[in-house]
């Protein structure tokens, strides 16, 4: 197994990536992965997808709840969870996406996913998305595993841009953004058909020199093993 760092307490880790890669050094570190990379932090791990983790991905994504300002209704039906399932690992065998599986690192067992997709080393950017159970709504794990993933794309795959886009409404995930130090960068009006209306879109980025900066601001930088 894998395991790529944690969030460490000093100030002179080395940086992992130059600040402009090419984009054939983000592709070549894509392709040179032989499994998902696991992330690590005190409190959770991200690790890749297995077999008995359909039933979670269908508990998560069949719950009113997370799908409230999701791009889509809840899930229906079990087999949704197994295509959803298929796409992580072609993402994966394809390089464009990373989702991982948001887990205990005591137990192992599923508390959500996170995910870098639409990753693009020709532009050298990606996508942020993350959902988490709603038992472990509020204590933080979003902004944990979103700083994991983050980390990763800037400081490992070498990635200079991230995004987000979020339902204006959906306050939880706004602020954890906020915290993260996205900016806010416009709104796209009726974006997404879901079951409860059409909804807008509130677009985020970030920047890796901003991400450095808001590591400097936590005493903190990201670095390996």
């Amino acid at each position: 197994m894998c395991v790529y760092s944690a969030l460490i307490l000093r100030s002179d880790a080395p940086e992992i990536m130059p600040d402009f890669p090419s984009a054939q050094h983000i592709r070549d570190r894509l392709a040179a992965l032989p499994e998902f990379p696991v992330l690590e932090s005190g409190r959770i791990r991200l690790r890749g997808l297995r077999e008995d983790d359909v039933a979670g991905l269908y508990r998560l994504f069949s719950d009113p709840r997370v799908m409230r300002y999701w791009s889509r209704g809840p899930m229906t039906e079990h087999a949704e969870a197994v295509d959803y399932a298929k796409r992580i690992l072609d993402g994966f065998a394809q390089r464009t996406v990373l989702n991982w599986i948001v887990a205990d690192p005591a137990t192992d067992a599923m508390l959500g996913t996170c995910t870098l997709y639409e990753i693009n080393p020709a532009h050298a950017r990606a996508g942020l998305g993350y959902a988490l159970m709603p038992d472990h709504w509020g204590n933080g794990l979003a902004g944990e595993a979103a700083t994991l993933a983050i980390s990763y794309g800037f400081l490992e795959l070498g990635l200079h841009r991230i995004e987000a886009d979020t339902e204006p409404n959906n306050r939880r995930s706004n602020a954890v953004l906020d915290k993260l130090g996205f900016r806010r960068e416009g709104l796209l009006r009726q974006r997404f058909h879901h079951p409860d209306g059409i909804q807008d879109s509130l677009v985020f980025g970030l920047l890796k020199p901003e991400w450095l900066a808001y590591l400097s601001t936590q005493g903190y930088r990201f670095g390996a093993d």
